[in-house]
């Protein structure tokens, strides 16, 4: 689905949209003739748009009527390869600093809107920019653009005037703006028509959290987290004062100027960025817990990034977290979590339940934590390293060049000992821990046969035949469609990303259907969602892909035998 998914559109819509949504974000602060970070885009200036109102020497537009003139918006065009215009953006600008024209002004109309009069946030935009509006509409209409080609976004007081005008849209300006594109970042209203506005912000941000949708109250004085329909509701701006418990002893308020920290344009852009670009996008959605690091780089190699909850309700379903590129300490919990490094030499910890770590480029480290006994370890011959702690959770890791594991030292003390990650098992000096025994198959069809108890098949690619009368088997078909025949109990079989579509033969109760990272899933993780009866057998469909457990009735399944992760 995607975090940013918007109007329902999917994932990729979602991401064709952002870029250019903070890139006129960013551009609405340093409207100086720069260049934005998105290819295509140019300053429309008022003589083009027939525009008669105050205009700054950079072509930024002023707020038109008493008490709104601190309010600033750029209008921009997209252009093609060919310099044909293809779309228009509006950026209306948030509270600046010492340097922008009016930041008291610009405060004034953030407290208005907090405690009143009734409606001035809901208005804000037709009292700033009604003429400017009007003339916007005209011009896109006379270049051949419909609303689907305009795209409003802005951060803070800038991300009010984008709700504003999406709630206005239908009634004014001829009912142009009705079908635009509204993309708010880190604004203290959220929307309540519908999908018709995505706003973006971080939880720990108390801006974003200060009104409830469009109205004052006494929450916002404290840690105020309520759900927003048209919001991102769970994502964490993982930085210095996020992570400092000294910090965090001064209670979660807009009234601590600590907590402001989360708020910059800057930091949205950075942090928010490496979200949209993580291979784990695909599998998140509006509701997602994700922690992404905006860490100092002083902090970086002392502080674990973690979810800490300490500035909202408390999280469920899977955990996100995103590095940097450099060298980052990132630590999932007792739950299912999605871990990416990126750049840099990273260290990894998690404890428990079923993960995905990717390392990325770098000398990456996972730590154990505990004895290396405690664990089994499988190479699937194409690059992931299967870890699977005591009590079944399985860590699927790629990019990881070493474990860390932590042995009892001498008199009540332990000891860490490091192990490269080697084709054939773990090394440390000339010591090699062998790996589970496992049968690899490759890109072709295999027919791939356990030979003891407690064996892993691994598929890989192709479609292929795994069979076991063993028991403690781990089957992972991999892509492809694969066919699994088991008859010894007690066996795990993972399914992971594009798994295609599988059969199972011989599923019994004591069985496990593991789903990890598998696009469609959805937060809710309730098997029941997935299954129909088809004849003797259940399906279990999940996203675009299936597996059928042959001759077994949905009645036989249970909650504690299906996980997703």
């Amino acid at each position: 689905m995607g975090l940013f998914d918007y109007k329902n559109a999917g994932s990729e819509a979602g991401k064709a949209l952002y870029p250019d949504a903070i890139a006129l974000t960013l551009y609405a602060y340093t409207p100086t003739g720069q260049p934005l970070s998105a290819p295509g885009w140019a300053p429309i200036g008022a003589t083009a748009l027939g525009y008669q109102g105050k205009v700054g020497s950079q072509g930024t537009f002023y707020g038109e009527k008493d008490g709104f003139t601190s309010a600033e918006a750029e209008v921009l065009g997209k252009y093609d390869g060919a310099g044909k215009l293809i779309g228009i953006g509006i950026a209306f600008r948030g509270t600046g600093g010492l340097g922008y024209s009016d930041t008291f002004g610009d405060m004034k109309n953030n407290l208005l809107a907090a405690v009143g009069p009734v409606d001035y946030a809901t208005n804000y935009a037709k009292n700033a920019f009604d003429t400017l509006l009007k003339s916007v509409a005209a011009f896109a209409i006379a270049h051949g653009l419909s609303a689907k080609d305009v795209l409003v976004s802005g951060h803070s007081l800038g991300g009010l005037g984008v709700n504003s005008l999406a709630e206005l849209s239908g009634n004014n300006w001829g009912g142009f703006f009705k079908d635009a594109n509204y993309i708010a970042f880190a604004s203290p209203t959220q929307s309540a028509t519908g999908n018709n506005v995505l706003n973006i912000g971080y939880e720990n941000d108390p801006v974003f959290r200060v009104l409830d949708g469009t109205t004052f109250s006494s929450g916002s004085l404290g840690k105020h987290d309520g759900h927003q329909d048209s919001a991102t509701n769970n994502i964490v701006n993982f930085n210095d004062q996020c992570a400092s418990t000294a910090q965090n002893l001064v209670p979660f308020s807009i009234l601590n100027p600590l907590n402001w920290s989360a708020h910059g344009s800057l930091g949205y852009a950075d942090g928010l960025n490496r979200v949209i670009d993580s291979r784990f996008y695909d599998l998140t959605d509006k509701d997602s817990t994700l922690i992404v690091s905006n860490l100092s780089e002083s902090s970086r190699g002392t502080t674990w990034v973690e979810d800490l909850g300490r500035s909202g309700e408390p999280h469920t379903g899977s955990t996100f977290i995103i590095g940097t590129d450099s060298n980052d300490l990132l630590k999932g919990g007792a739950g299912n979590d999605f871990i990416e490094g990126r750049d840099g030499n990273d260290r990894f910890r998690d404890d428990g339940g079923y993960n995905l770590l990717l390392g990325g480029k770098g000398s990456n480290t996972f730590e154990l934590q505990k004895p290396l006994q405690n664990f089994n370890f499988a190479n699937d011959g194409d690059g992931t390293l299967y870890v699977r702690d005591a009590y079944g959770g399985i860590s699927m890791t790629r990019d990881i060049g070493a474990l860390v594991s932590k042995e009892s030292g001498s008199w009540w003390g332990s000891k860490e000992v490091t192990y490269n990650v080697t084709a054939n098992g773990l090394l440390n000096g000339t010591e090699l821990t062998h790996y589970n025994h496992s049968l690899n198959g490759d890109v072709y069809g295999n027919t791939l046969v356990a030979s003891v108890d407690g064996d892993w098949l691994f598929g890989n690619a192709g479609d292929d035949l795994l069979r076991s009368d063993k028991s403690h088997v781990t089957f992972v078909g991999g892509a492809g469609n694969d066919v699994m025949q088991a008859s010894g109990g007690n066996n795990t079989f993972l399914f992971s990303g594009a798994f295609g579509f599988d059969a199972i033969n011989g599923y019994q109760g004591s069985d496990k259907l593991v789903f990890m990272g598998v696009q469609g899933a959805g937060q809710g993780y309730d098997y029941t969602q997935h299954a129909t009866q088809a004849g003797h057998d259940t399906v279990l469909k999940i996203g675009d892909y299936a597996v059928t457990l042959v001759g077994v009735g949905l009645d036989n399944l249970s909650a504690s035998g299906i996980t997703f992760a």
